[in-house]
């Protein structure tokens, strides 16, 4: 495998983009200490119907914004990163997060857990369950912090356990 990392990321924005700001910072963490290539991949989704194609899964540019964001505070952290925007079908999220990586070699997948609770996945699903159900490669699932300051401690907490810290 190569010293790829890829981070997948949605538009969230408010309260709801906090586990966005925890799985780049996880991956900034992860990135620093191996050198590694961070690849912030947006996947657009598309709806397909009667009235033509129609993107459903963020504002114009949203999507786009956060990828660009994200690379810059990586980058600005000294970890080498570079973003892209691919397309799906609605419900294809997964698929094409796996061929991203694939692609990439990704030696990870890092994507953020936006929900508290289980009721919303079991009756719909998620990008992050279906992943890991479909994955040939390992993923890393970050929780959602409690404050935008967490994220940061988050991510160093890893590497205190692994040093018997």
């Amino acid at each position: 495998m190569s010293n790829n990392i890829l981070l997948a990321v949605d538009a969230a924005s408010g309260d709801a983009a906090r586990h966005v700001s925890a799985a780049a910072a996880m991956t900034g963490d992860l990135a620093r200490g191996t050198g590694d290539q961070v690849i912030v991949l947006h996947i657009h989704e598309f709806a397909t119907g009667r009235f033509g194609r129609i993107q459903v899964d963020c504002g114009e540019g949203e999507g786009e914004g956060v990828v660009e964001s994200i690379v810059s505070d990586l980058r600005a952290a000294g970890a080498s990163a570079e973003g892209e925007i691919r397309e799906a079908h609605v419900g294809h999220i997964a698929a094409a997060i796996l061929k991203a990586a694939n692609e990439h070699d990704a030696r990870i997948m890092v994507l953020g857990s936006s929900s508290r609770t289980d009721l919303p996945r079991f009756l719909l699903g998620s990008v992050a369950s279906r992943l890991l159900h479909m994955a040939t490669r390992p993923v890393l699932i970050v929780p959602r912090t409690d404050t935008p300051t967490q994220a940061a401690k988050t991510a160093t907490a890893p590497a205190a356990v692994a040093d018997g810290h």
